[in-house]
């Protein structure tokens, strides 16, 4: 669900049950210290050696937050779906995934999230 299409009444509750997830992933130190190491592009001569760069940086990023942050992520799907941890967990992993794309396509919430 797309935090536009909720109520405020119920969107107050949903980022309340958001935040805790957010919170440990966003101050997650080896994701941090991750993403502060910039991409070093000056080697890169096409897009094709720039694409491979950020394939190698976004191997490393998806490790820490589906190894070290499963259960934030599991929580935040959930949350946003109206399903426990648990079933999100058991569900196809396709369903999952979709799930997590229309999430980082839900600018609002993004943005509400990026402005704190």
């Amino acid at each position: 669900m797309k935090i536009s299409e909720i109520s405020t009444d119920n969107a107050m509750d949903v980022l309340c049950e958001l935040t805790p997830y957010i919170t440990n992933i966003v101050t997650d130190e080896d994701l941090v210290g991750e993403l502060k190491k910039a991409i070093d592009f000056k080697d890169a001569n096409t897009m094709a050696e720039k694409m491979a760069l950020t394939a190698g940086k976004i191997t490393k990023i998806i490790p820490i937050l589906l190894k070290n942050r499963k259960s934030d992520v599991f929580g935040i799907v959930g949350v946003l779906n109206g399903k426990t941890i648990d079933e999100i967990a058991k569900q196809n992993v396709i369903v999952t995934m979709k799930q997590i794309r229309d999430i980082a396509k839900d600018k609002e919430l993004l943005d509400f999230f990026k402005s704190c």
